[in-house]
């Protein structure tokens, strides 16, 4: 992608932010997603439309640009360079500084971030940084979630908003739903790239905190849904990974034992029995709970 055309800072979102969080309004929270790919594809169709046309792009669907950034490989506008240029140097920042409009500007990049989701990409952190400028200016209320998650768990960081996030969940001790649910995000935020990075930093957390009740308890209702498959499919050997090696050479308590193998054996299977199930799985990960199943039948 050829971003020549993009300066490498955006010093008119910097002001815009400082003029909105002048103004006399405090929001406190953000309002629920829209359907984001069809915003973005229909987005996508009338940026589209407009160059075919040769006529300028109708102001009123500017907001809804970033939706349109990251949808397929041959459907983004993620190269369009003299586009993004647009949108963050003028109708960002110029919106941004009007209080009526700030926040329906502002959606758009917290829900883009946290759907598309992505490291080593100029283009996503230059909207990881607007946001960040925004959600953590005075023009979000101090003292509330949206604020918290912005400031205090540096969210809107690609390096460390995940596992500070994940280390958050953790702490709360309340769930994931509970965490959300103090957050006032959504329950489709588990759903979302962002949610995902963070369980992988979770699962990263050192032995001696996979080995908490708490890690494991929040490890299972993360990582396994409510229909007993795995959330995330892709790190299904990275998430059992980290509950069994925690537990080489190291004897588990018997009841917590007990739950782990039967949860194990009901999303995957009995590893004795099934063993291409648990391709993927270390062999020293395996073993760990053959060994703890050989136990219980003996």
């Amino acid at each position: 992608m050829n971003l020549a055309a993009l300066p490498e800072d955006f010093p008119l979102l910097a002001s815009a932010v400082q003029s909105i969080a002048s103004q006399k309004i405090s929001i406190e929270r953000i309002g629920l997603p829209p359907d984001i790919f069809a915003v973005g594809e229909r987005t996508f169709i009338r940026f589209s439309l407009a160059q075919l046309s040769g006529h300028q792009v109708d102001q009123r669907y500017w907001r809804y640009f970033p939706y349109a950034i990251w949808l397929e490989p041959e459907r983004s506008l993620s190269t369009r360079a003299d586009y993004l240029n647009e949108y963050f140097e003028m109708y960002l920042p110029r919106s941004l500084k009007i209080a009526k409009r700030a926040m329906k500007w502002a959606e758009p990049l917290f829900y883009v971030y946290l759907y598309h989701f992505k490291l080593n990409d100029p283009v996503f952190e230059k909207l990881a940084q607007t946001a960040q400028r925004f959600f953590t200016s005075g023009a979000i209320k101090s003292g509330s979630p949206l604020k918290s998650l912005a400031h205090e768990l540096n969210c809107f960081n690609t390096a460390d908003g995940p596992r500070l996030v994940a280390e958050s969940i953790l702490k709360t001790k309340r769930g994931l739903m509970g965490w959300i649910n103090q957050f006032d995000l959504w329950p489709g935020f588990t759903t979302t790239p962002f949610a995902k990075s963070a369980f992988i930093e979770l699962l990263k957390f050192p032995k001696e905190k996979r080995r908490q009740t708490d890690y494991i308890h929040l490890a299972f209702d993360w990582g396994i849904d409510a229909q007993n498959q795995f959330r995330y499919p892709e790190v299904k050997a990275l998430f059992t990974d980290a509950l069994l090696l925690a537990w080489k050479g190291v004897k588990p308590p018997e009841d917590l034992k007990i739950a782990m193998s039967a949860k194990l054996t009901s999303v995957i299977s009995d590893p004795r029995v099934d063993q291409e199930a648990w391709l993927g799985t270390s062999n020293e990960a395996v073993q760990v709970l053959v060994d703890w199943l050989n136990t219980k039948t003996s």
